[in-house]
């Protein structure tokens, strides 16, 4: 595929009014990420709790990212580490556009010992600072992170 860099439209911003998407991933023994676009209808919200509360350690986010509990409708096991993991958003400084997917917009990423999260796939921020959670429940079960929608 060849691409016209002269193209404006190729150069939009991020379209957060389309992005409501999200891929939940880790970090594997090659450095490479491994990760699976969620089929839930859920808010970034819900899916940090869900994450921090019963998937909190590496071992756990390998779980939930290579089983099916997050209903995946499309994985990659090969990114080549956070960079390229971050062109799922954005891909206007990438190398590799084809990463790209235009409808997600969020990214949870199991590194440094905790959920990361990336709404722009350039900067992190760990996800408990992102989503700070005031509620004082955890989530016992995957069924109550769905409800959480509807309430």
């Amino acid at each position: 595929m060849k691409i016209d860099y002269t193209d404006i439209e190729y150069y939009k911003k991020i379209d957060y009014e389309n992005k409501h998407g999200m891929m939940v991933g880790y970090i594997d023994g090659s450095q490479n990420v491994s990760a699976v676009q969620t089929g839930w209808d859920i808010k970034p919200e819900a899916l940090s709790k869900l994450l921090l509360d019963k998937y909190p350690t590496r071992e756990d986010a390998i779980t939930v990212v290579d089983s099916p509990l997050l209903v995946p409708v499309f994985k990659k096991d090969d990114y080549c580490y956070v960079d390229e993991f971050g062109d799922v958003i954005e891909s206007n400084l990438s190398w590799h556009k084809e990463n790209m997917r235009k409808d997600v917009g969020h990214l949870f990423l199991f590194m440094k010992g905790t959920w990361q999260y990336s709404d722009n796939g350039i900067d992190w921020e760990p996800a408990k600072e992102a989503f700070v959670d005031t509620s004082g429940t955890a989530f016992t079960n995957i069924r109550e992170a769905l409800e959480m929608e509807v309430a």
